[in-house]
């Protein structure tokens, strides 16, 4: 058999890669994860103080128990002809404006706990307990490497033979000797007007970890086999 075949370099990947940053200023009042370990998705990683808004919370809880006594006592009331179709009206409105000042509350204080959004090993940290963060700072990165993305370009010439699915045979300079298969899962649609080249995207199995996102790799696509 003759494999039709084509050579580049690529990079690797995080198959997910997110820097983690708090929606709120505030100060770090707990660091929950150990650096360069494993954790998982919804998992504290760095809690801000949160005691004003732990306050705010409990402040607003209580208006919504007053706006709903209120409400039923209205109820009540206005089924005796005690009061008017506007007082139960109005009652219902705070009931509601309590409400939503209830949620916000509730989302503020949640916003003040930063926590992973996908499994994944947790990087070097850029900051320790008792440092002011601004919302959007850089806290720590997270990535998710059982899988891996290799991208590459491809010459032009070739787009006609390129398909989702073709094998990927990918080597690193830093393991000399080792060989990796992987599969294109995403070919871009657009033909880069620098290099006429197309941008290809394939992915690899990396439970063991032998492999790291960042890493150069060289990689051969397997165009079409023949006798």
């Amino acid at each position: 058999t003759l494999a039709d075949d084509v050579t580049a370099v690529g990079t690797l990947r995080s198959a997910e890669s997110v820097m983690l940053r708090p929606e709120l200023a505030g100060r770090i009042a707990r660091i929950a994860f150990d650096e360069g370990r494993p954790v998982k998705k919804g998992e504290v990683l760095v809690q801000l103080d949160d005691a004003v808004e732990a306050a705010e919370h409990a402040r607003a809880r209580a208006a919504l128990g007053l706006a709903q006594a209120n409400y039923k006592r209205n109820q009540d009331l206005f089924g005796r002809k005690f009061v008017s179709q506007r007082a139960l009206d109005e009652a219902a409105a705070n009931l509601r404006v309590a409400e939503a000042e209830a949620r916000v509350a509730e989302a503020r204080m949640r916003r003040m706990a930063v926590r992973a959004p996908f499994d994944g090993i947790v990087g070097i940290r850029n900051v320790s307990v008792g440092d002011y963060v601004k919302e959007g700072e850089d806290l720590v990165n997270l990535e998710a490497i059982e899988t891996l993305k290799v991208d590459f370009r491809v010459p032009e010439r070739y787009l006609s033979d390129l398909r989702v699915g073709q094998t990927v045979a990918l080597l690193a300079d830093a393991l000399p000797g080792q060989q990796f298969d992987s599969r294109v899962v995403a070919i871009d649609p657009l033909v880069a007007a620098q290099d006429r080249a197309v941008l290809m995207r394939a992915t690899l199995d990396n439970a063991a970890h032998a492999l790291r996102p960042g890493m150069f790799a060289r990689v051969r696509l397997t165009l079409s086999e023949r006798p």
